[in-house]
């Protein structure tokens, strides 16, 4: 068995802008292309980077989001369109040689497959792992958590001294309150959202998103949804709920004492689901 852990490239989206992107694991297995949440890096995944029977048992594709992390972020609304997003997700898989992957994704990192399936079909994508994630952006209002309501001003600022008090608010609120986040952890978080303009922030929390094409194939596309009980991001019974009505192909697991990152507070448990799902559903 040949185990790529090659190090991170860029690959150019079909604006110029330059993504970074990484890939891990067995090549010879199913695909899932990790895909972080607001203000973040792929470098939140580290617990299934790392992973020795996840990176036996999947072929790893990571990127960072435009305007996040080590890839470009440039300063227009337009440049974080859905069209574009689609665009950059096709670049990344194109330079690992990849079709038809599963995504798995964080937070608002779930928009993206929507983007995806808008733009390339429904058959681009092999099924959606959401870990404190949701299906697309039209639904979000419905399942939002007031706690995470409460910061998207701060968020969106072009205040410095409010953003600065509400960003370390805003890591925080990615766990439990009852997880200790260490320090290095909520450094690297914080570091990761910290020094984008507020143009390319608000681009990515206030774009638009045609959710057409993913309801359409809501009867057969396959959803997981890792959630964490103490989400101060999503209210799970909502989610659950939301799912059970429009989902046909879809399953929900709600992890105990766990928050907005169960891939990091419960990696044991969202490794196995991860696992579990691809290996039902990869062709």
């Amino acid at each position: 068995m040949s185990i790529d852990i090659s190090p991170g490239r860029f690959v150019t989206s079909s604006d110029g802008t330059k993504i970074w992107a990484a890939a891990c694991g067995n090549p010879s297995k199913p695909a899932v292309v990790f895909i972080h949440g607001f203000a973040c890096t792929a470098d939140a995944f580290d617990k299934q980077y790392t992973n020795p029977i996840m990176l036996e048992n999947l072929y790893i594709i990571r990127y960072d989001v435009r305007g996040c992390g080590r890839s470009e972020g440039p300063l227009s609304g337009e440049a974080y369109s859905s069209e574009i997003q689609a665009d950059d997700f096709k670049a990344v898989i194109d330079a690992y040689n990849v079709t038809k992957p599963f995504v798995a994704t964080w937070s608002l990192g779930g928009i993206v497959p929507p983007d995806v399936i808008a733009k390339f079909g429904p058959d681009s994508l092999s099924g959606h792992i959401m870990m404190g994630s949701f299906p697309h952006r039209n639904m979000h209002s419905e399942v939002v958590h007031p706690v995470i309501l409460s910061l998207i001003p701060g968020l969106m600022t072009e205040d410095i001294a409010l953003f600065a008090k509400t960003l370390p608010e805003f890591v925080l609120s990615c766990v439990s309150p009852h997880h200790k986040l260490s320090y290095d952890v909520y450094a690297k978080w914080l570091g990761g959202a910290a020094p984008r303009a507020p143009i390319v922030r608000q681009s990515m929390l206030g774009r638009g998103q045609d959710s057409t094409a993913i309801m359409q194939a809501a009867t057969h596309f396959p959803y997981i949804a890792i959630q964490g009980e103490d989400d101060q991001h999503l209210v799970p019974q909502k989610l659950e709920k939301w799912m059970k009505d429009h989902l046909t192909r879809s399953e929900f697991h709600l992890i105990p004492g766990v928050g907005h990152a169960p891939f990091y507070e419960a990696p044991d448990i969202a490794n196995k689901l991860i696992l579990d799902f691809v290996k039902k559903y990869a062709a």
